[in-house]
Order: structure tokens, then C-alpha cells, then sequence
């Protein structure tokens, strides 16, 4: 436990290599626990979710690559004139592509785009790139494509892609955290939506951009097929990273065949995508499932669920109410990714000792986690990809700066997703 905790406050405040950070901790954890080894640590590490992220962004690297998602913002903006207008179609462009795309990418792709646009209407760049940034962590967990929560609860508890969008006959994680996202962005409008700054569409491209049409519809179909298999999972009986990766290949062998017959230097080979897979935030992820693994191979877990019984085997709205809320306090200063494994694994552990249904507190701890993420940098290590973005043009910028546009929108965002599907399972359990 003092390992794991030592090596997450590395990784929040020191300014190394996160991946190295948490590798390191993992040796330290195998060398001091007699009864933890390296053959522990490997099993320990959930190679179907890996495979997942694996496929997932082998599919978004092709689809980024081919400028589709450039052309889309290209499009959007010769057709707006309002600073205003065009920062509310990133911000909905953003929540929507990072239920496909990893959200770091998300905010390369659009981050800057909406820096260049703040500064070129004397707005501040700060805010419109900390905006994308809250925008591309929110929907990550719509879907169980965007980001790494969803998947470790198909993982942990077995959800299915259907299970996001419709959960028990009731709206499911997509449509409840639409609603709650929107109306979040209601309560934000007046403050960072109004205003007639005009803008040229000519000040934020040099030039038109371009996309590879057959690259992008490659990938789409991709996308397509992955969903549909991923559907139908459960009747397969076949691992999603299976399906995952088998589609993904398939995809990269039709356009390397396309490459090598028609030897066009714009369609990307498959050696640049692997080249630019995130391998630093892959070898991140299976350290923590390993570091994890750790923490429950030495009873850190067990004691954590004697800890937690009592509070969450009774009444359902008091312990959704204490889940939501603690899981969404720890993930404001701890890695939420971290959270959200070891909450995940003990309400795991606990539903099988007591016999409650845990799948209300399941969903409170991937959304919460999530939600709760989006105060600081510590959090959601994306957004401070955002707050380097806008540090690049406006200068160093201190905490209470950014915390100004991340708190507020946390807090609100928590409490009317709370409400909301506070009312749901109330309604489902009734």
C-alpha cells in the first residue's frame, strides 16, 4: 500500500515520464513483497482491456490520419462568424469524436484549433482550451469506446456495448450523460458562450484542408463493424479485444493493400500508426492493473471491503450517495483511472460476500470518477495537455486561473448527473 500510494503521488507531482514512474513502482512493490512476484504482476495485468485499447486506437489513428476530423472543424467554422458559436461546435464536436477517439488526441485535434480562434477574438485562450479539455474527459465514458473506465467495467462487470445505451430498460450511460453534459453547458452558457466576437474562419487555416476519402471511409466502416460485433458479443462468445483487434487489422491490411497497389504517399502506412500509438499510456495501463494486483494480492482490498460494508449493503440511495461522492472527492487529487479499478474491484468483492446488487454503485463509481476527474490536472492528466496548450500562447498561468473554469464546472456537472440518475434508480428499484 505505502508503494502504491508513494508511486501515485509521483506520478500527480513530479515531473517525470509517467509510464517509467509507475514501472519503477512496480519493481519497488515486486522487490519488498515476499509474497508478490513478477509472474503475480503479469497475470495480474487484464490483457483483454489492453487488446481493447489497443484496437480501439490503431482504428482512431487511421481516422485521424486521414483529416477527417480537421475537415469536420474546417467545415464548422467557414460557416460560423461568432467567436461564441464556433467554441460551443468544438465543444460539442469534442464531446462527441472522444466517445471514439482517446481524449488526449481529441484535445490535440481540437485544442489548439480553439486557442487560435480565442486569441484571434481578444478572448482568453486559457479558458476556450481548459473548455475542450472538459469536454473531451466528460463523454469519455459514454460509450464503451472512449476511455479506459468503461472498459474496465466490462472488465470487472461484465457490461456490454448495448448496456451504455439502454441499462435494465432505462436510458443508459450515453443518453443520461448527454443530458446531464448539456445541461451543464446551459447552466455555463451565459459565461462562456455569449458574446459577438466576430471571427474569420481564414485566421484559423492557412489554406484548405484535405482528407483522405478513402482512408476515412476504410476507418469508419471500421468503427461500424466493431460496434455491430461488439453488439452482438455476448452471442459470439468471443473476447472483445478479439474482436477489437481482429477488426483493426483488418482495417490496416485493406489500406496497406491500397497503399502498395496504388503507391500513394497520402494514405498512411501501417507502420506510422503504430508508430504513433500511445505506447507510453499503454505500458501506464498495465503497470496499474499490475500495481493493483498488488494491492489485492497483499489484502489492501479485502480491508478496504470490511471498511466499506457497513456503509454500502443497506439503503441503495445512501450507498449510491456515499460511492458517488467519495469516489468523485479521491478522483479530484488521485489519477481516476487508479480509483476507479480499486472501487470497481471492491464493490466486486463485496456484492459477492453480501449479496447486493452491485450495479448502482458500479455506475456511480465510472461516472463519479470520471465527473470528479475534470477539477484539477491531477485528475485527468488530459486536461493538462489543455493547460499546456494555452500556455504555449498566453504564458505560465497559476492554478487558481484554471481552477476558476474546472471546479465550478466539476461541482455543477456532479450534482446534476447526481440527481438524475439518483431519480433512475430509484425508478428501476421501485
Amino acid at each position: 500500500m505505502i508503494v502504491f500510494i508513494l508511486t501515485i503521488f509521483t506520478v500527480i507531482f513530479m515531473p517525470f515520464e509517467r509510464s517509467l514512474i509507475a514501472f519503477a513502482g512496480l519493481i519497488a512493490m515486486i522487490v519488498l513483497s515476499p509474497n508478490y512476484s513478477f509472474v503475480d504482476a503479469f497475470k495480474a495485468i487484464d490483457w483483454n482491456v489492453m487488446m481493447i485499447l489497443f484496437g480501439a486506437w490503431i482504428l482512431s489513428g487511421y481516422l485521424s490520419k486521414s483529416g477527417l476530423p480537421e475537415y469536420i472543424v474546417y467545415y464548422v467554422s467557414r460557416n460560423v462568424g461568432s467567436y461564441s458559436t464556433l467554441l460551443l461546435c468544438l465543444t460539442l464536436i469534442a464531446s462527441f469524436i472522444t466517445m471514439f477517439l482517446d481524449n488526449v488526441l481529441v484535445i490535440l485535434l481540437l485544442g489548439g484549433l480553439a486557442v487560435r480562434a480565442a486569441i484571434a477574438a481578444r478572448r482568453d485562450p486559457l479558458v476556450t482550451s481548459m473548455i475542450i479539455g472538459l469536454a473531451a474527459n466528460y463523454m469519455g465514458t459514454a460509450l464503451l469506446l472512449g476511455d479506459l473506465p468503461p472498459q474496465l467495467l466490462h472488465s470487472v462487470a461484465g457490461a456490454e456495448f448495448l448496456d451504455f445505451i439502454w441499462f435494465r430498460g432505462m436510458p443508459g450511460s450515453f443518453i443520461l450523460l448527454t443530458i446531464s453534459f448539456i445541461l451543464t453547458l446551459l447552466v455555463f452558457y451565459r459565461f462562456w458562450f455569449r458574446g459577438d466576437s466576430s471571427i474569420r474562419y481564414s485566421e484559423l487555416f492557412r489554406g484548405e484542408v484535405k482528407y483522405n476519402k478513402i482512408v476515412a471511409y476504410i476507418a469508419i466502416v471500421g468503427f461500424i463493424a466493431f460496434i455491430t460485433l461488439a453488439s452482438i458479443r455476448p452471442i459470439l462468445g468471443v473476447e472483445l479485444g478479439a474482436i477489437a483487434v481482429s477488426v483493426a487489422i483488418t482495417v490496416a491490411s485493406i489500406i496497406e493493400l491500397i497503399k502498395v497497389r496504388t503507391k500513394r504517399e497520402d494514405i498512411p502506412s501501417f507502420e506510422e500508426i503504430i508508430r504513433d500509438l500511445e505506447w507510453r499510456v499503454i505500458i501506464f495501463y498495465a503497470t496499474l492493473f499490475s500495481l493493483v494486483g498488488g494491492l489485492k494480492k497483499g489484502g489492501v482490498l479485502s480491508e478496504i471491503s470490511y471498511i466499506l460494508v457497513d456503509y454500502i449493503a443497506g439503503d441503495l440511495i445512501i450507498s449510491y450517495t456515499i460511492i458517488y461522492w467519495l469516489v468523485a472527492l479521491l478522483s479530484t487529487v488521485i489519477e481516476h483511472d487508479a480509483i476507479i479499478l480499486i472501487m470497481l474491484l471492491t464493490i466486486r468483492d463485496i456484492a459477492q460476500t453480501t449479496g447486493i446488487d452491485p450495479w448502482p454503485l458500479y455506475w456511480a463509481v465510472v461516472w463519479s470518477g470520471t465527473l470528479g476527474s475534470n477539477a484539477t490536472i491531477a485528475g485527468a492528466p488530459a486536461l493538462y495537455l489543455s493547460l499546456i496548450l494555452a500556455e504555449k500562447e498566453k504564458g505560465r498561468a497559476s492554478w487558481k486561473e484554471w481552477m476558476k473554469v474546472t471546479v465550478p464546472f466539476t461541482i455543477t456537472s456532479l450534482l446534476i448527473h447526481y440527481i438524475i440518475t439518483l431519480i433512475l434508480f430509484q425508478t428501476i428499484y421501485n
